[in-house]
Order: C-alpha cells, then sequence, then structure tokens
C-alpha cells in the first residue's frame, strides 16, 4: 500500500525513493490521461530531487509539464484551472517533520485522488515497466514564472469585500509567505509576517499548527495586540486560528463556525471526518441539515464531495483545512483568512460556537501491526461503535474516543472527547493505556 490518507509520504531513501515516485507518476498519468499537468513543490531538501522524478515521469508520457517552482500545493491545485491544465502534482512533506517527503496527485476539479482512485492507480503501478514514448512525442517542460501573479488574481476574484482585521499571519518558514504576502498586499490589509521565509529544515518551529508548536506564535499576538492570528503549515494548506488573548481555536471549532456561515447563504450539507468534534453536530441541528461523515483525511472529504456535489456546501477537517466546493476542493490557509476577513463580526461570532474538548494522544506502533492492533481493541472493547475509520466509541451524549491507525506515520492516534476537558482526558488517557495492550497482545502473537 503506497498511498495513506492523504497522498504518498515516507523517505526518500526507504519507501518513497526517486524510482518509486516515478513509477507512481507514471501510473497516475496512465490511469487520468493527462497532457498537461502543473507541477510545483515544497521546500523541503528531498523535494526537489522528487520533483526532478515527477517531471522526467510525466515527460516520458508526452505530458506538458507547467512547473511552477516552490508554491503552497493549494496553488498548485487552484492553477490547474488558471493554466488550462487537466491535473497537478505537488511533492510535499506537508505538515510534517522535515525529513518526511511526500507527493499529492490531483484530478482535473482540483481535488487529490479519491480513495478508489487511489487504489487504481496502486493496480497499475504494480504491474507498469518504464517504457517512454517516441522521441519526437516526448513532452515539453514549460517554467511558470507568474505563479504568485496568477494566483493573486485567481483568489481575489473569489473572495469578498472584507474587513481590515490586524492580524498576524505565521508561515511556518514554508512556501506560503510570499503567497500570503502578495494577497494581502493586494487588498492593503492590516498584517504581518511571522517565519515568512521559506526554510525547509523549519528551524523556528516544526510545520505542523498544533498546540505545543504555537506558543510563541500565540505570545506574538497577545502581547503585540492583535485582533487575531492564523498559522498554517509547510505547504499553506491548514489555517489555525488565535484570539486576540492568544488562545488557540481547534480546527474543529473555526470549521463549524464557517459551516454556519456558508449554510446561512445557502442550505445544503455538510462534509467533516470522523474525527471532529461535536461542535459541528450542534451547528448541523440549529441549521437543520445533514451532516456527511467521512473517514480522515482529504481523498475521504473529496470523494464525499463528489458523490453530493450538487448539495455540499463546505467541508473541513479538523486540522484546519476548509473547502468551499465552489472555488477549490481543498485546503486553502490565504483564502480562508480571507473569508474569516469577509465577517465584520469574525471574532465576535467565532466565540458562539459551542465548544468541546477534543485531546489527542498517540502511540508509536509499527506499520506492519497497526491495523491488527486496532482489530485486538475491538475485541477488547464493548459499547456503542462506529467503525467508518478506526473504532469511535461512545459513552454517553457528547463522550467518545476515537482509536484509529494513522495512513502517514507508523503511530496509532488516540482521540478522547468531552464537554469537560478532565473527562477528555481520561477518555484519551484510558485509551492510550488500551492501545498499549492490544498492541503488546499483538505483538507477543508473533513470538
Amino acid at each position: 500500500m503506497i498511498f495513506g490518507t492523504s497522498g504518498a509520504r515516507g523517505f526518500i531513501d526507504q519507501n518513497l525513493k526517486p524510482n518509486l515516485v516515478y513509477k507512481l507518476t507514471i501510473a497516475y498519468q496512465k490511469y487520468t490521461g493527462y497532457k498537461k499537468v502543473v507541477v510545483g513543490q515544497d521546500d523541503r531538501r528531498q523535494s526537489k530531487i522528487l520533483k526532478g522524478a515527477v517531471i522526467d515521469a510525466l515527460l516520458s508520457q508526452g505530458v506538458h509539464v507547467l512547473d511552477v517552482g516552490a508554491a503552497p500545493t493549494p496553488v498548485i491545485a487552484r492553477l490547474t484551472k488558471e493554466l488550462e491544465a487537466e491535473g497537478a502534482v505537488a511533492i510535499t512533506g506537508s505538515h510534517t517533520p522535515p525529513y518526511i517527503a511526500g507527493v499529492l496527485y490531483f484530478l482535473e476539479d482540483t481535488g487529490e485522488l479519491g480513495l478508489k482512485d487511489s487504489a487504481k492507480v496502486e493496480k497499475i503501478f504494480e504491474k507498469i515497466s518504464d517504457s517512454p514514448v517516441g522521441w519526437k512525442k516526448l513532452g515539453r517542460l514549460e517554467q511558470v514564472d507568474d505563479a504568485i501573479e496568477l494566483y493573486v488574481k485567481s483568489v481575489l476574484r473569489d473572495a469578498k469585500k472584507v474587513k481590515n482585521y490586524r492580524f498576524i499571519f505565521d508561515a511556518a518558514n514554508g512556501v506560503a509567505g510570499s503567497y500570503a504576502k502578495a494577497v494581502f498586499e493586494e487588498l492593503g490589509l492590516n498584517y504581518s509576517m511571522l517565519n515568512h521565509l521559506p526554510l525547509g529544515s523549519f528551524p523556528n518551529r516544526l510545520p505542523s499548527p498544533t498546540l505545543q508548536h504555537l506558543k510563541k506564535t500565540s505570545k506574538e499576538v497577545r502581547e503585540k495586540g492583535f485582533d487575531f492570528g492564523v498559522a498554517t503549515d509547510a505547504d499553506g494548506d491548514r489555517a489555525i486560528f488565535i484570539d486576540n488573548i492568544g488562545k488557540i481555536i481547534l480546527g474543529d471549532i473555526t470549521g463549524a463556525y464557517f459551516a454556519s456561515r456558508a449554510l446561512e447563504l445557502k442550505r445544503g450539507k455538510i462534509v467533516t471526518p470522523i474525527n471532529s468534534s461535536d461542535s459541528i453536530i450542534e451547528i448541523a441541528k440549529k441549521h437543520g441539515i445533514k451532516l456527511i461523515w467521512t473517514k480522515v483525511g482529504p481523498p475521504a472529504i473529496v470523494d464525499a464531495i463528489r458523490k453530493n456535489k450538487k448539495d455540499t456546501v463546505f467541508a473541513f477537517e479538523e486540522s484546519g483545512k476548509y473547502i468551499w466546493p465552489e472555488t477549490l476542493l481543498y485546503g486553502d490557509s490565504v483564502y480562508s483568512v480571507l473569508k474569516a476577513l469577509e465577517d465584520p463580526q469574525f471574532t465576535e461570532n467565532l466565540k458562539e460556537i459551542p465548544r468541546f474538548y477534543v485531546i489527542k494522544k498517540e502511540v508509536r506502533c509499527a506499520d506492519e501491526i497497526k491495523y491488527t492492533v486496532i482489530k485486538e481493541i475491538d475485541k477488547m472493547t464493548d459499547g456503542k461503535k462506529i467503525h467508518k475509520d478506526g473504532i469511535k466509541i461512545y459513552y454517553k451524549k457528547h463522550a467518545w474516543m476515537l482509536v484509529r491507525a494513522s495512513g502517514t506515520e507508523p503511530l496509532i492516534r488516540v482521540f478522547g472527547h468531552d464537554k469537560v476537558l478532565k473527562n477528555a482526558e481520561n477518555i484519551a488517557s484510558s485509551g492510550v493505556e488500551i492501545v498499549k495492550e492490544a498492541k503488546k497482545k499483538v505483538e507477543g502473537s508473533f513470538h
């Protein structure tokens, strides 16, 4: 299995070597038949090497490649439309540490390969041989030098009038800094940048915009009197907001806020993964609409959007990815800021969203056994369960535990949820103990 929760990820010297990416990209091209594809990468050292493999593979199949250079993943996806291409490939480790490599493949509608698409590409991959077209039919490589200008033009075409809050944007030393700055400058916004230089080693904070990594950003917002802050990841798709007193707003709360805003404009369906908090359940009840629950990860989310294309008004995941299907089938931190700025009462309205506590923990577990461990946990536990992605166990109203195998790392993730913080912590801690016990049983069976 090559594809995980989002694209293919791993180590350039182990499970995501350039020759594998080369072959996988040929499989993607043969599956889609695309002849014009946008390619870009984040600023990690290994991303530039893997981009070479992607470009070589596409050229070998007669594809016209549009190289946009170092660019955020949502920009690469959005430029598919602007450059009249058919698909896109982003080489990025996204929110993961600097040593992780990754490749994301996009379809013509600007969304990632869905779950079934990925499975079909893998089947082609297993049977494929390196067979370039004749030299006269080889593809053409074109450098796109105006990617920032094209993005600014595109994103401002979709944005509405914005309120000029004073805010800070933390780009995580990823590739989103220059793109965010160009958009904010064009609008004349009152903003400040933090960690804006693209440094693939991420020296100032790890790229995942989580509570433990945003302490300095939170302090900056609070001490310098900003109205709010926004932190993104290495490839600019996630957006985690911070209020004026430095409190970090979890992505599922912001997602519920954006969902409520979308539903005020148009009645429809909301798509979200099973690990989102019950905040969105309360919003759905308020508006009397149907929620569509999915597995964790953009491929599952985009599958649900495609299946409910006419009715879906908004989609999100708790990591900070917010999707407005009419513009892009992927998260975009810069566009998310503009959507927040459309609301003159943004900071006040955000506080009105029902709050629940979600405590996340993880247990290291080898990829070879993590799904077996999940099966063992299922045998060990009782209660009302949902098996959409791992095991979600309900204890009482608003109290649940989710245990699932990570699709990108050798981990089992545990979520504890409740209206009371202490209860959520206890649920998560008990979940960790259950995982450890199940892991021990599975490991013992191999001896």
